[in-house]
């Protein structure tokens, strides 16, 4: 048996969910309780009904939008303060702080060297993307597609580091081109980051139910993260709907979204609309929620030079981007639980920070209640000098 800690207000939920006897759950501060009866082993260390190499070939997938049909990043003309500028406070007067002595893990698809980032992010060799080519003309028409989620990473560091400008973010590389990896890809990598001690673990990945194995394979995966480092707070994509149609602006209904609906050890954030107070149609949502952050429409660091997408023309970058989906969601609330734990109320422990946001600290607004969907409080998104004239 392996023992589980979970939100309080969620108690009776996961002790039906897990098989969990509500006697055996105690309080342990913080809205957190733990028990440890835990989750049943064939649960957390096997998956059942495929053996293990089967099911650890369970395809997870970033999740930008473009992976299901809302285009693909948008340029921009951006330039942001110097990050190590290191603010003590917002622009519209909150006090927050800047990070300073977090460490963030990402498991993305790597990341491309950028100006801002420099001094803000550790990667191996092989944790970068492969170079993009510096040119700003169009190449010919023979040359291949770009893939389909290249820059990825790179786009959810900034997001973080705006939040956060003097945290540590540690990037392993595991989604391929394609926006793919294995489940045993991402957990090798998200191993590597949980034993190097990072206080945060940010996901912008995940797998929808369609796979039988998918609930299992994540399951065991956040067990062993726990196990490893039992600190260390992980915040996981809500995922994002795809279309009814290719050119629909409809979305297929809400579902599961592994390791996100996971009702123990994980933080779920969705992606709100340009309201600031919705979810976004396309973002996923379920009682699992934990919290909101912006997700449509984002300016951050990306790649220097041309790509092409799938059917698009050639379109030139300049080392920032728009971009949407709760990949970068995730990104914004990782970055808003460094700020927190070492804000004036600080210093704070991740759980700490993460009870304070989803009490509504540092917050721009609330989703209210829709279905089976909570009320949830929005994560503030940071305002740069000169952010909103990015064009």
């Amino acid at each position: 048996m392996s023992g589980v800690i979970f939100f309080e207000d969620r108690a009776d939920q996961i002790c039906a969910r897990l098989g969990i006897g509500r006697e055996s759950v105690r309080r342990i501060g913080l809205g957190l309780c733990y028990s440890d009866q835990g989750v049943d082993a064939d649960l957390v260390h096997t998956t059942r009904g495929a053996g293990d190499d089967l099911a650890m070939s369970v395809l997870v997938e970033g999740q930008p939008m473009d992976v299901h049909g809302q285009g693909i990043p948008v340029p921009t003309d951006f330039g942001l303060r110097n990050r190590l500028d290191k603010w003590t406070e917002s622009s519209d007067g909150d006090p927050i702080g800047t990070g300073e002595g977090v460490l963030i893990g990402v498991v993305d698809s790597g990341i491309v060297p950028n100006p801002w980032l420099t001094g803000g992010f550790l990667a191996a060799p092989d944790d970068f993307e492969s170079r993009i080519a510096g040119r700003h003309t169009e190449p010919d028409d023979d040359s291949p597609n770009s893939p389909l989620e290249i820059g990825h990473g790179t786009f959810a560091t900034g997001l973080i580091l705006q939040q956060a400008p003097a945290a540590g973010v540690w990037v392993e590389r595991a989604l391929g081109a394609d926006g793919t990896a294995t489940a045993r890809k991402v957990l090798e990598k998200a191993e590597t980051l949980a034993r190097r001690g990072v206080d945060i673990l940010n996901l912008s990945l995940g797998a929808f139910a369609d796979d039988p194995a998918a609930h299992d394979v994540m399951a065991r995966m956040v067990s062993e993260l726990q196990r490893i480092n039992p600190k260390m707070v992980i915040v996981a994509a809500a995922g994002n709907l795809p279309r009814t149609a290719p050119d629909a602006d409809t979305f297929q209904v809400p579902g599961l979204f592994w390791p996100a609906a996971l009702p123990w050890g994980v933080v779920a954030v969705g992606a709100v609309d340009r309201s600031g107070n919705r979810l976004a149609p396309w973002s996923n949502r379920g009682p699992w929620l934990d919290l909101a952050a912006p997700g449509t429409d984002l300016v951050s660091t990306y790649i220097d030079g041309c790509l092409r997408p799938p059917d698009g023309s050639w379109t030139a970058f300049h080392g920032w981007a728009r971009w949407s989906g709760t990949s970068f969601a995730t990104a914004v609330a990782s970055g808003a639980i460094a700020a927190v734990m070492t804000g004036p109320k600080g210093p704070r422990s991740a759980e700490e920070a993460v009870y304070a946001l989803r009490s509504g600290e540092y917050a721009s607004g609330w989703v209210e209640a829709d279905g089976d969907s909570p009320r949830i409080p929005v994560v503030k998104l940071r305002k740069w000098p000169g952010s909103d004239e990015a064009s």
